[in-house]
Protein backbone atom coordinates (compact mmCIF):
# COMPACT_ATOMS: atom_id res chain seq x y z
CA UNK A 1 0.00 0.00 0.00
CA UNK A 2 1.44 3.37 -1.04
CA UNK A 3 1.77 6.03 1.71
CA UNK A 4 -0.98 8.62 1.81
CA UNK A 5 0.05 11.89 0.19
CA UNK A 6 -0.38 15.03 2.32
CA UNK A 7 -3.29 17.24 1.31
CA UNK A 8 -2.83 20.66 -0.24
CA UNK A 9 -4.33 22.32 2.84
CA UNK A 10 -1.82 20.57 5.10
CA UNK A 11 1.13 21.60 2.92
CA UNK A 12 -0.02 25.23 2.77
CA UNK A 13 -0.52 25.28 6.55
CA UNK A 14 3.04 24.06 7.14
CA UNK A 15 4.52 26.60 4.71
CA UNK A 16 2.54 29.50 6.17
CA UNK A 17 3.39 28.43 9.72
CA UNK A 18 7.09 28.53 8.84
CA UNK A 19 6.65 32.04 7.45
CA UNK A 20 4.82 33.10 10.59
CA UNK A 21 7.67 31.77 12.74
CA UNK A 22 10.19 33.82 10.74
CA UNK A 23 8.10 36.98 11.13
CA UNK A 24 7.50 36.46 14.85
CA UNK A 25 11.19 35.84 15.66
CA UNK A 26 12.29 38.86 13.64
CA UNK A 27 9.80 41.27 15.17
CA UNK A 28 10.28 40.12 18.77
CA UNK A 29 14.07 40.43 18.46
CA UNK A 30 13.85 43.80 16.70
CA UNK A 31 11.59 45.34 19.34
CA UNK A 32 9.28 48.32 19.06
CA UNK A 33 9.82 51.10 16.50
CA UNK A 34 12.54 49.11 14.76
CA UNK A 35 13.61 49.91 11.22
CA UNK A 36 11.35 48.37 8.61
CA UNK A 37 12.71 45.25 6.92
CA UNK A 38 10.51 45.09 3.82
CA UNK A 39 11.11 41.44 2.94
CA UNK A 40 9.66 40.34 6.32
CA UNK A 41 7.63 43.24 7.71
CA UNK A 42 5.89 43.99 4.42
CA UNK A 43 6.17 41.24 1.82
CA UNK A 44 6.06 38.20 4.08
CA UNK A 45 3.48 39.78 6.41
CA UNK A 46 1.13 40.71 3.57
CA UNK A 47 1.62 37.36 1.83
CA UNK A 48 0.63 35.45 4.97
CA UNK A 49 -2.62 37.41 5.28
CA UNK A 50 -3.56 37.22 1.59
CA UNK A 51 -2.71 33.50 1.42
CA UNK A 52 -4.89 32.90 4.48
CA UNK A 53 -7.74 34.75 2.78
CA UNK A 54 -7.31 32.48 -0.26
CA UNK A 55 -7.44 29.39 1.96
CA UNK A 56 -10.65 30.65 3.57
CA UNK A 57 -12.14 31.13 0.10
CA UNK A 58 -11.06 27.59 -0.77
CA UNK A 59 -12.75 26.35 2.39
CA UNK A 60 -15.93 28.19 1.40
CA UNK A 61 -15.97 26.60 -2.06
CA UNK A 62 -15.52 23.12 -0.57
CA UNK A 63 -18.58 23.53 1.67
CA UNK A 64 -22.15 23.01 0.56
CA UNK A 65 -24.28 26.07 -0.22
CA UNK A 66 -25.73 27.43 2.98
CA UNK A 67 -24.76 29.32 6.13
CA UNK A 68 -21.41 27.50 6.52
CA UNK A 69 -20.26 28.54 3.05
CA UNK A 70 -21.49 32.10 3.66
CA UNK A 71 -19.51 32.24 6.92
CA UNK A 72 -16.24 31.38 5.23
CA UNK A 73 -16.86 33.76 2.36
CA UNK A 74 -17.30 36.50 4.98
CA UNK A 75 -14.04 35.52 6.69
CA UNK A 76 -12.22 35.38 3.35
CA UNK A 77 -13.49 38.82 2.37
CA UNK A 78 -12.53 40.28 5.76
CA UNK A 79 -8.97 38.94 5.53
CA UNK A 80 -8.67 40.11 1.93
CA UNK A 81 -9.66 43.66 2.91
CA UNK A 82 -7.28 43.53 5.86
CA UNK A 83 -4.42 42.41 3.62
CA UNK A 84 -5.18 45.16 1.09
CA UNK A 85 -5.26 47.68 3.94
CA UNK A 86 -1.82 46.52 5.11
CA UNK A 87 -0.46 46.89 1.57
CA UNK A 88 -1.99 50.35 1.21
CA UNK A 89 -0.52 51.39 4.58
CA UNK A 90 2.93 50.23 3.51
CA UNK A 91 2.70 52.10 0.21
CA UNK A 92 1.37 55.35 1.71
CA UNK A 93 3.12 55.52 5.07
CA UNK A 94 5.75 52.77 5.07
CA UNK A 95 8.58 55.28 4.68
CA UNK A 96 7.84 56.85 8.05
CA UNK A 97 5.50 59.54 6.75
CA UNK A 98 2.95 60.62 9.39
CA UNK A 99 -0.45 59.01 8.90
CA UNK A 100 -3.41 61.36 9.29
CA UNK A 101 -6.58 60.31 11.11
CA UNK A 102 -8.69 59.40 9.28
CA UNK A 103 -6.78 58.10 6.25
CA UNK A 104 -7.73 55.97 3.21
CA UNK A 105 -6.74 52.70 4.90
CA UNK A 106 -9.36 53.20 7.63
CA UNK A 107 -12.14 52.36 5.17
CA UNK A 108 -10.61 48.94 4.50
CA UNK A 109 -9.72 48.19 8.11
CA UNK A 110 -13.11 49.16 9.52
CA UNK A 111 -14.96 47.20 6.82
CA UNK A 112 -13.56 43.98 8.27
CA UNK A 113 -15.57 44.26 11.51
CA UNK A 114 -19.07 43.74 10.04
CA UNK A 115 -17.72 40.92 7.87
CA UNK A 116 -16.28 39.08 10.87
CA UNK A 117 -19.55 39.66 12.76
CA UNK A 118 -21.57 38.29 9.85
CA UNK A 119 -19.28 35.26 9.65
CA UNK A 120 -19.89 34.48 13.32
CA UNK A 121 -23.65 34.79 12.84
CA UNK A 122 -23.57 32.41 9.87
CA UNK A 123 -21.47 29.93 11.87
CA UNK A 124 -24.13 29.82 14.59
CA UNK A 125 -26.86 29.44 11.98
CA UNK A 126 -24.99 26.55 10.37
CA UNK A 127 -24.46 24.69 13.66
CA UNK A 128 -27.67 25.12 15.63
CA UNK A 129 -31.15 24.29 14.40
CA UNK A 130 -33.12 26.11 17.09
CA UNK A 131 -31.94 28.64 19.69
CA UNK A 132 -34.22 29.25 22.71
CA UNK A 133 -34.83 32.81 23.88
CA UNK A 134 -32.78 32.44 27.05
CA UNK A 135 -29.75 31.42 24.99
CA UNK A 136 -29.91 34.72 23.11
CA UNK A 137 -29.99 36.49 26.46
CA UNK A 138 -26.98 34.45 27.57
CA UNK A 139 -25.10 35.64 24.51
CA UNK A 140 -26.12 39.25 25.11
CA UNK A 141 -24.98 39.21 28.73
CA UNK A 142 -21.59 37.82 27.68
CA UNK A 143 -21.22 40.71 25.21
CA UNK A 144 -21.99 43.20 27.98
CA UNK A 145 -19.58 41.54 30.42
CA UNK A 146 -16.74 41.77 27.88
CA UNK A 147 -17.63 45.35 26.96
CA UNK A 148 -17.59 46.56 30.58
CA UNK A 149 -13.85 46.20 31.27
CA UNK A 150 -13.09 47.00 27.65
CA UNK A 151 -14.47 50.50 28.14
CA UNK A 152 -12.09 51.28 31.01
CA UNK A 153 -9.02 49.40 29.77
CA UNK A 154 -9.03 50.23 26.05
CA UNK A 155 -11.75 52.57 24.81
CA UNK A 156 -11.33 55.38 27.37
CA UNK A 157 -7.49 55.54 27.12
CA UNK A 158 -7.69 55.58 23.32
CA UNK A 159 -10.35 58.30 23.37
CA UNK A 160 -8.23 60.45 25.70
CA UNK A 161 -5.29 60.35 23.24
CA UNK A 162 -7.37 60.63 20.06
CA UNK A 163 -7.47 63.69 17.77
CA UNK A 164 -9.66 66.56 18.88
CA UNK A 165 -11.65 66.79 15.64
CA UNK A 166 -14.95 64.87 15.73
CA UNK A 167 -14.24 62.68 12.68
CA UNK A 168 -10.80 61.71 13.95
CA UNK A 169 -12.28 60.86 17.35
CA UNK A 170 -14.97 58.67 15.81
CA UNK A 171 -12.52 56.77 13.60
CA UNK A 172 -9.97 56.30 16.39
CA UNK A 173 -12.53 55.01 18.90
CA UNK A 174 -14.21 52.80 16.26
CA UNK A 175 -11.27 50.37 16.33
CA UNK A 176 -11.26 49.47 20.06
CA UNK A 177 -15.06 49.57 20.11
CA UNK A 178 -15.20 47.13 17.20
CA UNK A 179 -12.63 44.86 18.88
CA UNK A 180 -14.55 44.80 22.17
CA UNK A 181 -17.83 44.03 20.42
CA UNK A 182 -16.15 41.38 18.28
CA UNK A 183 -14.68 39.55 21.28
CA UNK A 184 -18.02 39.85 23.06
CA UNK A 185 -19.83 38.44 20.05
CA UNK A 186 -17.29 35.62 19.79
CA UNK A 187 -17.84 34.57 23.40
CA UNK A 188 -21.56 35.25 23.07
CA UNK A 189 -21.84 32.54 20.43
CA UNK A 190 -20.87 29.91 23.02
CA UNK A 191 -24.26 29.82 24.79
CA UNK A 192 -26.02 29.86 21.42
CA UNK A 193 -24.10 26.73 20.40
CA UNK A 194 -24.67 25.04 23.78
CA UNK A 195 -20.97 25.47 24.64
CA UNK A 196 -19.85 23.01 21.95
CA UNK A 197 -16.22 23.79 21.03
CA UNK A 198 -15.80 21.55 18.01
CA UNK A 199 -14.84 21.74 14.36
CA UNK A 200 -13.46 25.02 13.08
CA UNK A 201 -14.84 27.23 15.88
CA UNK A 202 -11.71 27.01 18.12
CA UNK A 203 -9.55 28.17 15.20
CA UNK A 204 -11.92 31.01 14.41
CA UNK A 205 -11.87 31.99 18.07
CA UNK A 206 -8.06 31.91 18.19
CA UNK A 207 -7.89 34.00 15.02
CA UNK A 208 -10.21 36.69 16.32
CA UNK A 209 -8.39 36.82 19.68
CA UNK A 210 -5.04 37.32 17.92
CA UNK A 211 -6.43 40.04 15.66
CA UNK A 212 -8.14 41.95 18.45
CA UNK A 213 -5.16 41.72 20.83
CA UNK A 214 -2.89 43.13 18.11
CA UNK A 215 -5.43 45.90 17.47
CA UNK A 216 -5.56 46.72 21.19
CA UNK A 217 -1.77 46.96 21.44
CA UNK A 218 -1.61 49.21 18.42
CA UNK A 219 -4.51 51.42 19.54
CA UNK A 220 -2.93 51.98 22.97
CA UNK A 221 0.52 52.81 21.54
CA UNK A 222 -0.42 54.48 18.25
CA UNK A 223 0.14 57.99 19.59
CA UNK A 224 3.71 57.14 20.68
CA UNK A 225 4.69 54.79 17.84
CA UNK A 226 7.02 56.09 15.14
CA UNK A 227 6.10 53.50 12.54
CA UNK A 228 3.27 51.04 11.97
CA UNK A 229 5.58 48.10 12.60
CA UNK A 230 5.97 46.70 16.11
CA UNK A 231 6.74 43.53 18.04
CA UNK A 232 3.06 42.57 17.97
CA UNK A 233 2.46 42.78 14.20
CA UNK A 234 2.96 39.04 13.76
CA UNK A 235 -0.25 38.56 15.79
CA UNK A 236 -2.21 39.85 12.80
CA UNK A 237 -0.53 37.22 10.64
CA UNK A 238 -1.15 34.57 13.33
CA UNK A 239 -4.84 35.48 13.47
CA UNK A 240 -5.16 35.19 9.70
CA UNK A 241 -3.36 31.83 9.72
CA UNK A 242 -5.69 30.51 12.44
CA UNK A 243 -8.64 31.25 10.13
CA UNK A 244 -6.84 29.43 7.31
CA UNK A 245 -6.40 26.32 9.47
CA UNK A 246 -10.05 26.51 10.51
CA UNK A 247 -11.08 26.56 6.87
CA UNK A 248 -9.46 23.13 6.42
CA UNK A 249 -11.53 21.55 9.22
CA UNK A 250 -14.48 19.39 8.26
CA UNK A 251 -17.81 21.20 8.76
CA UNK A 252 -20.04 19.97 11.57
CA UNK A 253 -23.67 19.06 11.09
CA UNK A 254 -26.42 21.28 12.53
CA UNK A 255 -27.67 20.05 15.87
CA UNK A 256 -30.60 20.85 18.09
CA UNK A 257 -29.94 23.10 21.05
CA UNK A 258 -28.91 21.06 24.08
CA UNK A 259 -31.06 21.55 27.17
CA UNK A 260 -29.10 22.69 30.24
CA UNK A 261 -30.57 22.13 33.70
CA UNK A 262 -29.56 22.50 37.34
CA UNK A 263 -26.81 24.87 38.43
CA UNK A 264 -25.40 24.97 34.91
CA UNK A 265 -28.58 26.69 33.75
CA UNK A 266 -28.27 29.58 36.22
CA UNK A 267 -24.48 29.85 36.58
CA UNK A 268 -24.12 32.44 33.82
CA UNK A 269 -26.92 34.83 34.94
CA UNK A 270 -25.79 34.58 38.57
CA UNK A 271 -22.17 35.18 37.64
CA UNK A 272 -23.15 38.12 35.44
CA UNK A 273 -25.12 39.77 38.21
CA UNK A 274 -22.30 39.20 40.70
CA UNK A 275 -19.89 40.79 38.23
CA UNK A 276 -22.18 43.81 37.82
CA UNK A 277 -22.60 44.26 41.58
CA UNK A 278 -18.84 44.03 42.21
CA UNK A 279 -18.20 46.57 39.44
CA UNK A 280 -20.71 49.01 40.93
CA UNK A 281 -19.14 48.62 44.39
CA UNK A 282 -15.67 49.18 42.89
CA UNK A 283 -17.03 52.42 41.48
CA UNK A 284 -17.25 53.83 45.00
CA UNK A 285 -13.52 53.25 45.49
CA UNK A 286 -12.31 54.38 42.07
CA UNK A 287 -14.18 56.54 39.60
CA UNK A 288 -15.65 54.62 36.67
CA UNK A 289 -16.69 56.00 33.28
CA UNK A 290 -20.41 56.66 32.95
CA UNK A 291 -20.60 54.20 30.06
CA UNK A 292 -19.21 51.43 32.26
CA UNK A 293 -21.86 52.04 34.93
CA UNK A 294 -24.56 51.92 32.26
CA UNK A 295 -23.18 48.62 30.93
CA UNK A 296 -23.27 47.03 34.38
CA UNK A 297 -26.87 48.20 34.80
CA UNK A 298 -27.56 46.53 31.45
CA UNK A 299 -25.97 43.32 32.74
CA UNK A 300 -28.28 43.37 35.77
CA UNK A 301 -31.34 44.01 33.58
CA UNK A 302 -30.48 41.18 31.19
CA UNK A 303 -29.77 38.87 34.14
CA UNK A 304 -33.25 39.53 35.50
CA UNK A 305 -34.73 38.86 32.07
CA UNK A 306 -32.76 35.59 31.87
CA UNK A 307 -34.25 34.34 35.11
CA UNK A 308 -37.77 35.28 34.01
CA UNK A 309 -37.49 33.73 30.56
CA UNK A 310 -35.74 30.54 31.65
CA UNK A 311 -37.77 29.93 34.81
CA UNK A 312 -39.24 26.43 35.07
CA UNK A 313 -42.88 26.17 34.13
CA UNK A 314 -45.40 23.56 35.24
CA UNK A 315 -45.96 20.85 32.71
CA UNK A 316 -49.38 20.75 31.19
CA UNK A 317 -51.15 17.52 32.16
CA UNK A 318 -53.25 16.33 29.25
CA UNK A 319 -56.88 15.65 30.13
CA UNK A 320 -57.74 12.11 29.02
CA UNK A 321 -60.65 11.84 26.62
CA UNK A 322 -63.61 9.79 27.88
CA UNK A 323 -63.62 6.26 26.57
CA UNK A 324 -66.54 5.41 24.28
CA UNK A 325 -69.22 3.51 26.15
CA UNK A 326 -69.90 -0.06 25.09
CA UNK A 327 -73.58 -1.20 25.18
CA UNK A 328 -74.29 -4.16 27.41
CA UNK A 329 -76.25 -7.23 26.48
CA UNK A 330 -79.52 -5.41 27.22
CA UNK A 331 -78.65 -2.56 24.78
CA UNK A 332 -77.88 -0.02 27.55
CA UNK A 333 -74.84 2.19 27.13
Amino acid sequence: MSPRRPSLGWVLTVVLSAGLLVEAVHQIRAGNDAADLPIIDDWLHDTLILASAAMCARGAVRRRPGPARAAWWCFAAALLLFGLAEIAWGVLYGGGAPAPTPNPTDVLYLATYPLFMAGLAFMVRARVIDVPWHRWLDGLVVVLIVATPGVALVIVPVAENSPVDPLGLVVTVAYPLGDVLLVGALLGTLPLMSWRLIGSWPWVGAGLICLTVADAFYSLTATQAVTHEGPYDFLWSAGALAFAVGATRLPTRPRASREITGWSAIALPLGAQLFAVVTQIYGYVRELPAAERLLTIGVLAVGIAQIIVSRPRPEEIPIPEPEPSVPDSFGHA
